[in-house]
């Protein structure tokens, strides 16, 4: 039996925790033994774990005394290391901002892979940052780089050209019969109108959901029947709230956090997702199973996967993005999404990456 540790953060909800509970539910514990490591055991997620996963705490100290701080936990984090040197067979920095699981993953297993979810090239874009970020990390030690979309792999490659032949594209898990029966809840809401959608934290530097208010201005002057429905909370809230405002735009309303957003999905004609830079966006794979239309800026496509076939793709501009929007409302995507069959696609490639030659 193979052992396997999956280091992360916490289980709070979030993209990449949600992830992580599919990734788990996908392993057959009868040929793995699979630990997570949390920095925090804690999080609304917990509960979903598989109860095959050994669930270990490593919390670090946080010491307002900085020199204790450091010492304390340069300790802990070598007892650590020599107590269990290459005990695992792979252990995985799922959590990619997490340094001490970047640290300990590739001391503890005869394998180490680094988990990278995001497009930190994009969100970064000044090339110190970005070189500070995976330096830190120490990402050409690992030995394996996983990306969750093709895009943020060919834009990192130029600053590191030698992960080139040791990382690959694996899209996240998603349950998608879980989400089909959990899109069946009523909501305190009915639709009147042709009803745009937005599931997502509301912080703009990176989801950019200024364009798609500026794009519902110019329906309401154009007096279109047009609503956007907002599922989720951030920072970025009362700036979009003071702007609607200031605007006087009518046809735009917040829902709040949702942990249950896929109703909202069902009863919507089109879901809109104006980001400047995502990792993958499971949110779209999720709007994808319950037949609703996609506009994007993001193209998460890998080499057996085209996004392209499923939504429309436009460029992160206003304009781009009415013109694409009112294009989607009219036609059909040229081909019928089967979610089952990505998900058997991602167990193939975990299985290669885990060094096996049947599904894991």
């Amino acid at each position: 039996m193979k052992k396997l540790l999956i280091a992360s953060y916490n289980m709070n909800l979030g993209g990449i925790e949600k992830a992580c509970i599919e990734l788990l539910k996908n392993f057959d514990y009868t040929n793995y033994e699979v630990t997570l490591l949390l920095q925090e055991k804690k999080g609304v997620l917990l509960n979903q774990i598989p109860k095959d996963v050994k669930i270990k705490e490593y919390r670090i100290s946080k010491s307002k005394n900085v020199i204790f701080r450091k010492i304390a936990n340069r300790f802990k984090l070598w007892f650590y290391i020599l107590k269990n040197y290459h005990y695992y067979d792979m252990a995985i920095c799922y959590a990619t901002y997490d340094i001490p699981s970047s640290i300990l993953t590739r001391y503890i297993a005869n394998r180490s892979v680094l988990w990278v979810h995001s497009n930190y090239v994009q969100a970064y874009q000044d090339e110190k940052q970005i070189r500070s970020f995976f330096d830190k990390r120490k990402i050409s030690k690992f030995h394996d780089i996983v990306f969750v979309s093709k895009e943020a792999r060919s834009d990192l490659i130029p600053y590191y050209p030698s992960i080139v032949n040791c990382s690959r594209v694996i899209n996240n898990f998603v349950n998608f019969s879980e989400i089909e029966q959990l899109s069946k809840t009523s909501i305190p809401i009915e639709k009147l109108k042709t009803t745009l959608l937005f599931v997502g934290r509301l912080e703009e530097t990176s989801k950019g959901l200024s364009r798609l208010l500026t794009v519902m201005k110019d329906f309401q002057n154009e007096q279109k029947k047009i609503d956007l429905w907002i599922v989720g909370d951030g920072p970025s809230r009362t700036v979009y709230e003071s702007f609607i405002k200031s605007e006087k735009i009518k046809n735009v309303v917040f829902m709040g956090m949702q942990k249950n957003p896929y109703p909202y999905m069902k009863q919507a004609d089109l879901f809109v997702l104006p980001s400047n830079y995502e990792g993958f966006p499971v949110v779209c794979l999720e709007a994808l199973s319950l037949k609703l239309k996609i506009v994007t800026t993001i193209d998460v496509s890998t080499d057996d996967f085209h996004l392209s076939d499923y939504v429309w793709i436009c460029e992160r501009t206003s304009a781009s993005l009415k013109q694409t929007i009112e294009i989607a409302l009219k036609e059909r995507p040229k081909k019928k999404f089967d979610g089952f069959k990505l998900n058997d696609m991602t167990k193939h490639k975990i299985s290669e990456l885990l060094g096996e030659k049947d599904e894991i």
